[in-house]
């Protein structure tokens, strides 16, 4: 389908979120792995895996930055223009560590951000993260900081209001359920919209 439509337009940008597991844990059958590495990669313009994802797209383990950006590499020699690692835990307790790395028009541009952790799991956050990178890729010209930016200080003002919802309906002393839980997206469609940059991401040499 892919191939199709690249054909009708050529100029159509294809995200791939290869959403196959996390923390070392795979959601899938491993029979997938080769779908995702080997057909669906080579079509993608922008692809968001996670540390884990990361490590299974390329073989590789990825324990600090410098084989992260190495993985990344591995992933533009595939032919992908834009690589974000959408969370890793290369960062501390308190921070996650997301890093991107785009090829655009020959110039090379590689960020990475620092993310604040919240003390509980949420449901969406990654098709959530997908949705406004590439919105904000297209909005900006591909300028991946503007883009990482706008998308982390989004998520991040999403999932605080999605945490305070879930903790006052859950009440004092109660642990918020996961229906609680479900992200606030229509309240925080102005945030959506028109985000305040309150997440900065430093470009890496």
């Amino acid at each position: 389908m892919v191939k199709y439509l690249k054909k009708l337009n050529p100029s159509l940008q294809y995200v791939c979120d290869p959403v196959m597991g996390d923390n070392g844990q795979l959601y899938v059958p491993e029979t997938l792995l080769p779908i995702y590495r080997d057909q669906l990669l080579p079509l993608a313009d922008v692809v968001t895996p996670n540390q884990f994802e990361a490590e299974l797209l390329t073989g590789m383990k990825i324990t600090n930055e410098e084989q992260a950006l190495e993985a990344m590499d591995q992933l533009h020699s595939r032919g992908v223009k834009t690589v974000v690692i959408s969370s890793s835990d290369l960062g501390s307790e308190s921070i996650l560590v997301g890093l991107g790395s785009s090829l655009n028009n020959g110039a090379r541009m590689r960020i990475r951000v620092d993310i604040p952790r919240l003390p509980t799991n949420f449901t969406g956050t990654g098709d959530l993260f997908t949705s406004l990178l590439m919105a904000w890729l297209q909005k900006h010209d591909g300028n991946l900081k503007i883009a990482c930016e706008k998308t982390v200080s989004t998520l991040q003002s999403v999932l605080k209001r999605t945490l305070q919802y879930a903790t006052d309906a859950a009440g004092p002393g109660n642990k918020p359920k996961i229906g609680q839980l479900e992200l606030r997206l229509i309240q925080s469609k102005e945030d959506i919209e028109n985000p305040k940059v309150t997440v900065e991401a430093r470009l890496v040499p």
